[in-house]
């Protein structure tokens, strides 16, 4: 995602930094056969972490992440996701998604498979939003994470 994307979602969004972070990189036959950790395994970048401050934080306290957790022929996605990924369906839909589940009811993050593409999106703030006493984390979860799935979805070929 870039400023923009961020910014259409936070227009009040100020200071956003974007770091990459490697993941696992190993094929499911590969991790088979040896499954120790090696700094060879790892893809250079595969997720990434922004922060932001939005109006109302006094630093930026607002952090979301995209990360790729499988890339494969789409059939073998969707089996993935089914025996794998364990999570509540969304009455929100998928959001330009093939599929989507929240992995947590609290502070859950969204799980959501669209072609050959398994990625998971979450993140926190500290922002009160609208009609809400306090930060809330299902205002983010529920309202807020969807925007960043369709966003991302709408990349993926």
């Amino acid at each position: 995602m870039d400023q923009e994307e961020i910014k259409a979602i936070f227009p009040g969004a100020k200071d956003i930094e974007q770091e990459s972070r490697p993941i696992s990189a190993l094929s499911i036959k590969d991790f088979a056969a040896d499954s120790s950790w090696k700094e060879s395994d790892r893809s250079k970048s595969g997720q990434c972490l922004y922060s932001m401050r939005l109006p109302g934080e006094t630093y930026a306290a607002t952090q979301f992440w995209f990360r790729i957790e499988a890339v494969a022929d789409p059939k073998l996605i969707v089996g993935y996701e089914d025996r794998l990924v364990s999570g509540s369906n969304t009455n929100q839909g998928a959001k330009g998604a093939d599929h989507c589940v929240i992995t947590g009811n609290y502070e859950g993050s969204w799980n959501c498979r669209k072609g050959p593409l398994l990625f998971t999106v979450g993140g926190q703030s500290s922002v009160t939003f609208k009609g809400e006493s306090a930060p809330a984390p299902f205002v983010w979860r529920d309202d807020v994470l969807p925007e960043f799935v369709r966003t991302i979805a709408a990349k993926i070929k």
